[in-house]
C-alpha cells in the first residue's frame, strides 16, 4: 500500500533529505509535546511556508525530531546549530577574524559575515588567508562586487567538501546550509563554480531592478 504524504510533510523531509515517514512522526510527537507546534500531517505546502516563516522554531523542532527518529543524531544537532546561528542564538559564539571564510577586506560586510557564520556552525571549515596567500584551505564567502544585487553572497566550497556525508556534506551541502538557515539559493553552480545565496532580507525582491538614467 502505497502513504500519500501532504505537500508540507514532503517539502520538509525534502529539505532535510529524509523520508517522509520521519517527519510524519515528527511531527505527531511534536504536536503532542510543544504546544506552540499546531500542525498535523495534513498540513499544505502553503501552511507549511507561513508556518517557517512564521515560527521557524517550531519546523526546527519537527526536523530535529525526525533526524533524531531517522537515527541520525550528529545531523539533528546540526539543524539546530545552523537554525541557532541564522537568528543570532549561538551560545558563546566566537568573533570571526579578519581572512576566516573571506577576503580581508570584505571582512565587514554584514551579508558575508552572516553567512560566514552559519557555515562555520555547520562544520564547514573556512579559508584562513591573508588576502594574497591561502593559509589554510576552507569555502570562501564573496560579496557581489557589481552593486546590483546587494542581498546576494557566493560561497565558493572547500576543497575537501565531495568526501563528506550528512545533511552538510558534499558540494550542494552548502546549498542544504543556506536553505535551511531561511536563505534563497540558486539550486546549481555558477560560472567559476559559485554557489549563490541571498539574505532572508532580500528574498522578496532578490533581483532588484537597476534604475535607468
Amino acid at each position: 500500500m502505497t502513504t500519500t504524504y501532504s505537500p508540507g510533510v514532503q517539502h520538509l523531509a525534502q529539505q532535510i533529505g529524509l523520508d517522509p515517514e520521519h517527519v510524519v512522526h515528527a511531527l505527531r510527537f511534536a504536536s503532542r509535546t510543544f504546544a506552540r507546534v499546531q500542525v498535523t500531517t495534513g498540513m499544505t505546502l502553503d501552511q507549511f511556508r507561513r508556518l517557517f516563516a512564521q515560527d521557524r522554531h517550531s519546523i526546527v523542532i519537527v526536523a530535529n525530531l525526525a533526524m533524531r527518529h531517522a537515527g541520525r543524531r550528529d545531523d539533528a544537532q546540526l539543524l539546530m546549530d545552523i537554525y541557532k546561528a541564522a537568528v543570532g542564538r549561538l551560545p558563546y559564539e566566537r568573533p570571526i577574524h579578519t581572512g576566516v571564510g573571506t577576503l580581508p577586506e570584505c571582512h565587514g560586510h554584514p551579508h558575508v559575515g552572516d553567512a560566514v557564520r552559519i557555515l562555520t556552525a555547520a562544520g564547514l571549515p573556512p579559508i584562513h588567508t591573508d588576502g594574497i596567500h591561502e593559509l589554510r584551505p576552507g569555502f570562501q564567502v564573496l560579496p557581489d562586487d557589481t552593486g546590483d544585487l546587494p542581498g546576494w553572497v557566493f560561497i565558493a566550497p572547500d576543497p575537501s567538501a565531495k568526501g563528506r556525508t550528512g545533511f552538510a556534506g558534499g558540494d550542494l551541502g552548502y546549498l542544504a546550509v543556506m536553505r535551511w538557515a531561511g536563505w534563497g539559493v540558486i539550486p546549481e553552480r555558477l560560472p567559476g563554480g559559485l554557489y549563490a545565496a541571498c539574505h532572508p532580507d532580500h528574498r522578496d525582491d532578490p533581483f532588484p531592478t537597476v534604475p535607468t538614467s
